[in-house]
């Protein structure tokens, strides 16, 4: 069985605006997005993950907006064929999205924003797309 293995990982990149408690209170209705793709070492050895996140007020972005990307580096063991690679997908999502969940609740907390923690998608190995295409480089050094 493919396993990955968190080595790392860092926020990239935050963009944030705050303006609902000052306008229009706290009780309003946010969208969420997010998309995620690993790239792989050329030995197959190692991966880079990169998770964006973005929230914001459905009315009015002006009033909210948050996006979040995050990249996390693995170690990874038994890839032998496309179905593994799908496999490691998940297991790169399930781990790094605790990290993204604490950064979010911790940046909307501290901004007066109570309460918000992102919700985890369920994301099924035999529903992954892989980038056949082009290959891209990962965006963290691979050590």
């Amino acid at each position: 069985m493919p396993t990955a293995t968190l080595m790392n990982q860092k926020v990239r990149e935050i963009h944030f605006n705050n303006d609902l408690e000052r306008k229009h209170g706290n009780n309003r209705q946010l969208g969420s997005s997010f998309s995620f793709q690993v790239n792989y070492s050329p030995d197959g050895e190692r991966c880079v993950a990169k998770l964006y996140h973005s929230l914001k007020d459905k009315e009015d972005e002006k009033l909210f907006f948050l996006s979040v990307e995050m990249l996390g580096v693995f170690k990874c063991e038994g890839v032998e064929n496309e179905e593994d690679k799908k496999v490691i997908h998940t297991q790169c999502y399930d781990q790094l999205f605790p990290y993204m969940q604490s950064e979010v609740s911790h940046l909307c907390t501290a901004s007066g924003m109570n309460g918000l923690v992102l919700k985890k998608a369920k994301i099924d190995p035999s529903q992954v797309v892989l980038n056949k295409g082009k290959k891209e480089e990962p965006t963290l050094p691979i050590v």
